[in-house]
């Protein structure tokens, strides 16, 4: 297996949220240790980690899905989830993550499609957005669908940058729709009245 440059990013994530909780010097240290290591030693890393556990490190993808990672949810259906990428090559660019891993393109859900044509829309009318690109996106073993708002200019997809934390919370204030809560009519039965006729009585 040979980590693309997405992976090595995705898997440099993962460990840094692992680590944040260290100390101020140690929580230091590692995130340098992290950045300085290369996508050999990252590969070599993770072997390692999965023959340890038997094969079953989870990625990071399951890791949102499953809630052992936090993560900003600004969408949802049955069959996926949309959270606020963190690394991001525009504002409000939005990963759409299966809630069953898809190991092949072909596997992703059709809705997960139509969720990520909503976001789209909504990308446009909240966040002003030109236009909005959606394109599949391998790593850890599963596909997911990357959403990105195109704004006026040109939008470098090759560069990506590190979302702020207030960032990130302004975007999910801005695409998160509450879903709607269905209201069921009952349809009241209206009560007969009966008239009780009575009988003339003659004097």
């Amino acid at each position: 297996m040979v980590l693309t440059p997405e992976q090595t990013k995705e898997l440099k994530e993962q460990l840094k949220e692992q680590v944040k909780d260290l100390p101020p010097g140690k929580k230091e240290q590692a995130l340098v240790q992290i950045e300085a290591m290369s996508p050999d030693a990252l590969e070599t890393m993770l072997m390692n980690q999965q023959q340890g556990q038997g094969g079953t490190q989870k990625g990071i993808f399951r890791m949102i899905v499953d809630g052992d990672v936090p993560s900003k949810k600004v969408a949802d259906n049955d069959d996926a989830i949309a959270v606020v990428s963190k690394r991001a090559v525009s504002k409000g660019h939005v990963i759409i993550i299966p809630k069953i891993a898809a190991a092949e393109k072909q596997n992703l859900p059709k809705s997960s499609l139509e969720l990520a044509k909503k976001l789209g829309e909504r990308m446009k009318s909240k966040l002003k957005a030109k236009d909005v690109q959606i394109e599949p996106f391998q790593g850890f073993g599963e596909f997911i669908l990357n959403v990105i708002p195109i704004y006026e200019g040109k939008t470098d997809f090759s560069k990506q940058y590190e979302v702020s934390d207030g960032e990130m919370d302004e975007v999910e204030k801005l695409l998160w729709e509450p879903k709607k809560k269905k209201i069921i009519k009952v349809k009241k039965k209206k009560a007969k009245i009966r008239v009780v006729k009575l009988k003339r009585r003659i004097p």
